[in-house]
């Protein structure tokens, strides 16, 4: 659906009128480089190009039809300059000399800065891993590293077995254990000595490795620590928080609290619902039509459709002042022709 303009736009000698260009029976004068216009005495459009007017109809259109990678230039001597567009997602053309240099530095090795290319089994390496079938070579040992299916099978068969409770207020060191061993804190301290990781009540360790025992520096990184008392939240420390009721939502003191999308949802629509004023306008006479909104505020935006087609469309809009619009119009709207939306 075409949007229509009720009044014109000046677009300083760029001018469109009903989507028509300018038409004129001769080429307007002082005219700026770029400025088109349609002659109704040859019916042929001209464009303004190194202060010569250019008769552009059926030529270079036709010329440039399907072929974006291509610009073809009048030269105004009968002759036209062909210039061919580097290619890129949606057009074909030549390809740039930094691409074709990372083109032609493909290579199957785990090399920085260059382009995959696969080796004749189909394969390439990737610094540490080499992709074949998925295996992976290497056992992880950083927490970002790929495991092992056998790995993570051992991990799993294996489960979680409660061995006892440890006072920590002595800070001891971690126990001598087997792979998934697991002590509850029973008083707050350290575990892994005086160096260790900081626990409290509740508090699981879990050995991720069979180890002999020892303090944090020696076997810490075979244990894992799950914590199981979690703080306030507050903006540095994660943790619980509340949800805000719709009256706490709505007055927007608290800070303490959590809004729901529905919560959010329903504050926002109030506030629109708020600062909204609509009405039908048009009486078939006046072309220039006051609205008071009495919002109370000059910084509106202002929406005008046709309230049969329902289609959006521009007049002049003047903001008169804060609890004033007036609506311009060439031709005077009928009885209720136009809706007019005023949001503050």
């Amino acid at each position: 659906m075409a949007k229509r303009f009720l009044t014109n736009i000046d677009l300083s000698k760029n001018e469109i009128q009903n989507v028509v260009i300018h038409k004129l029976a001769t080429a307007p004068a002082t005219p700026s480089e770029g400025q088109i216009y349609y002659n109704t005495s040859d019916g042929r459009y001209y464009l303004r190009q190194a202060a010569t007017w250019k008769d552009v109809t059926g030529r270079l259109d036709d010329i440039l039809t399907g072929t974006n990678a291509i610009t073809i230039t009048d030269n105004g001597d009968g002759t036209l300059t062909i210039d061919i567009a580097n290619s890129n997602a949606s057009n074909a053309g030549l390809m740039s000399s930094a691409d074709k240099i990372k083109l032609d530095a493909a290579t199957d090795a785990a090399t920085p800065s260059t382009l995959v290319e696969r080796d004749a089994s189909g394969d390439a390496s990737f610094n540490e891993i080499t992709v074949s079938q998925g295996t992976v070579t290497t056992s992880p040992t950083l927490a970002n590293h790929i495991a092992t299916k056998g790995y993570v099978d051992t991990l799993v068969s294996s489960g979680v077995n409660i061995v006892g409770v440890i006072d920590a207020s002595t800070n001891p060191d971690y126990p001598a254990a087997s792979l998934g061993d697991a002590y509850h804190i029973s008083v707050a301290g350290r575990i892994g000595g005086g160096a260790g990781e900081l626990v409290e009540p509740g508090d699981l360790v879990v050995a991720t490795a069979a180890n002999a025992g020892g303090d944090q520096a020696t076997v810490g990184g075979d244990w894992i620590i799950m914590q199981t008392n979690t703080d306030v939240a507050t903006e540095l420390t994660a943790g619980t928080i509340r949800i805000a009721t719709q009256i706490e939502t709505d007055a927007g003191v608290i800070d303490n609290a959590a809004i729901t999308p529905l919560k959010l949802a329903t504050y926002v629509a109030a506030l629109i619902t708020a600062g909204k004023y609509s009405a039908d306008v048009g009486n078939g006479a006046a072309t220039s039509i006051a609205v008071a909104h009495a919002l109370g505020d000059e910084d509106v935006n202002v929406q005008i459709r046709d309230t049969t087609t329902k289609e959006l469309v521009e007049c002049d809009v003047v903001i008169t002042d804060a609890n004033t619009i007036t609506l311009g119009f060439t031709v005077a709207p009928s009885l209720n022709e136009y809706r007019v939306v005023i949001q503050g």
